[in-house]
């Protein structure tokens, strides 16, 4: 995706779009459901103070995924009854009283977005399924055991 994007080149689908108009990205992004995004521009301008207001206007929204370990806390607590959370789950739940990596992730995105101006969301999916070999917690590809 690019302002002028190139043609031609073998296995790249060229978007034409500008992170700097929004109004446009749902036209433009029509149909395209990407697997990756990575920031990989700027624009040049006058002084510092501008290439900051523009470029970081390009980055509005930050999305977080964390997992269920929000909920159950990691992996040595979640078996113990003292740090199992009351069931059903849920998004207003207070934070769980033992420490977790999530919350400071949470906490830093909470923070540039409140010092940044930008939008944020964080998704607690309970499994993800995805391309990673070689790792135990991918239940979409790991092996199943052998007695």
């Amino acid at each position: 995706m690019a302002r002028r994007p190139l043609e031609g080149v073998p296995g790249l689908r060229a978007i034409a779009a500008d992170l700097l108009d929004p109004a446009s990205l749902p036209t433009a992004l029509t149909d395209v459901a990407p697997t990756h995004v990575f920031i990989t521009a700027w624009m040049r301008q006058a002084t510092e103070a501008e290439n900051i207001r523009v470029n970081g206007a390009m980055l509005r929204h930050v999305s977080l995924v964390t997992g269920l370990k929000h909920y159950l806390g990691p992996f040595e607590a979640c078996a113990s009854a003292v740090t199992l959370p009351k069931t059903p789950l849920r998004e207003e739940q207070p934070r769980l009283a033992i420490e977790n990596f999530y919350d400071e992730q949470k906490d830093e995105v909470f923070a540039a977005a409140a010092r940044d101006s930008f939008s944020w969301n964080v998704h607690r999916p309970h499994t993800v399924v995805g391309e990673a070999v070689g790792h135990a917690m991918n239940m979409g590809t790991t092996p199943p055991s052998i007695p």
